[in-house]
């Protein structure tokens, strides 16, 4: 900082800087600490300032004169009320080399009303603290691993810091997520800034309950994330009110397969599409179509095709997340909804389905009954507004895959 800098910086301080010599006159002093002090002094005058003060601070004179240190505090914050007021000023001597003092002053009231706001502050902060209590924070490495874990993540998760803190965040997961969910997540985090999801989340006792989960990426200097933040929050209560209220709903279920009626998926698919759209996040929906459905069920006879539709039902919901919302959508076609999920990780899915369901073995008068899935796979995009638009898309996959060949799974890239 320049000389003319540090002059403009002591002339132009809030708070009052007197220097004094040894005698305790006053040789230079800025505005502030003439609109302070004066007022205590007989004349106004700042020119013997330790003298002026006698009458309110009798004992100063004597401190100076005693202080036999080269450099050191000779008082610290001592008021100085004028008669007849509430607020006064807060002065500080400190002895900066020999033959020179500093003098401090601060105005009272203005530290009052400072001392108030931090209390103001404090019971605010105390409110907030209060309101979070349910939601658990902590923070994750690059790779994933906790490096910090709070109170209340304690309490919803009932993990102790000192199991979960440095291991890895998929002991928070169900078994079901997948290897690569974790990764896939952080890299949505790290590309859009943050990401929400809702899912499970497991307990150190192995139980289950329902959150919803913002994760933020913390960018360094650079603009890479460093790491991450991650608040989650319980959210069993609600998730049971609306289980209960599908529950009542009994067509909300097909009768033979199990899975989501038509309208209870595409309610479903709507308030995803809408939770994508407005969080930005991925959603992927899989349309999986029987291949030869009419002529393997006339070779088996017409039972079998109830036993194909619920062993697809039941392919689907085996390999698919808790997350996700497979439905029965047309007469033997189903559709599997993917939130927080691109399009790679609905090809990965899909394959998995369809080699699962080329394995199912059928039990009974059915055993040598062998049947393939066709498979389309899309992602909401820019030009996909609606389930509907994404259902269709996901069609034209499918038909992409009969034309070549069936028994394939294709994704829509276009």
């Amino acid at each position: 900082m320049t000389p003319e800098a540090l002059l403009d910086l002591f002339l132009l301080s809030p708070v009052g800087l007197v220097e004094l010599n040894e005698d305790g006159r006053v040789e230079v002093a800025n505005l502030a600490a003439r609109r302070l002090l004066s007022p205590f002094t007989p004349t106004g005058s700042l020119e013997d300032l330790v003298g002026a003060l006698n009458t309110i601070a009798p004992d100063l004179s004597a401190r100076v004169r005693g202080f036999d240190s080269p450099r050191g505090v000779i008082v610290d914050s001592v008021e100085l009320l004028a008669p007849g007021s509430q607020h006064g000023v807060f002065l500080s001597l400190v002895k900066v080399a020999t033959g020179r003092i500093v003098a401090v002053a601060t105005d009272a009231a203005e530290l009052a009303n400072a001392r108030g706001l931090v209390n103001r502050l404090e019971q605010r902060l105390h409110a907030v603290e209060g309101a979070v209590r349910e939601y658990a924070i902590y923070t994750i490495d690059r790779e994933g691993r906790i490096d910090s874990w709070s109170e209340a993540a304690e309490r919803v998760h009932q993990w102790p810091a000192s199991v979960v803190v440095g291991q890895a965040m998929t002991v928070l997961l169900p078994a079901d997520h997948g290897e690569t969910y974790l990764q896939d997540t952080l890299a949505l985090a790290a590309r859009n800034g943050w990401c929400e999801e809702e899912g499970h989340r497991q307990r150190q006792d192995g139980t289950l309950f329902w959150s919803n989960t913002v994760i933020t990426a913390l960018r360094g200097a650079s603009g890479e994330a460093r790491g991450f933040s991650v608040v989650t929050h319980d959210q069993s209560e609600r998730r049971k009110l609306e289980e209960q209220a599908r529950d009542d709903a009994s067509s909300t279920t097909d009768y033979l397969t199990g899975v989501a009626a038509r309208r209870a998926f595409f309610d479903v698919a709507q308030s995803e599409v809408a939770r994508a759209r407005r969080y930005g996040q991925p959603l992927t929906m899989l349309l999986v179509d029987p291949d030869h459905f009419q002529d393997t069920v006339k070779q088996h006879g017409e039972g079998f095709a109830n036993e194909w539709l619920r062993a697809i039902a039941w392919v689907c919901r085996q390999e698919s997340r808790t997350t996700d919302v497979v439905g029965r959508v047309g007469g033997e076609a189903f559709a599997v909804l993917l939130p927080s999920t691109e399009l790679s990780g609905g090809l990965v899915l899909a394959e998995r389905i369809r080699e699962r369901m080329q394995r199912h073995v059928f039990a009974g008068d059915y055993q040598g009954a062998r049947c393939t899935l066709s498979i389309g796979v899309a992602e909401m995009s820019e030009g996909i507004t609606g389930v509907d638009e994404l259902m269709t898309t996901a069609g034209t996959a499918v038909e992409r895959a009969r034309q070549a060949g069936m028994n394939l799974v294709v994704g829509y890239d276009d």
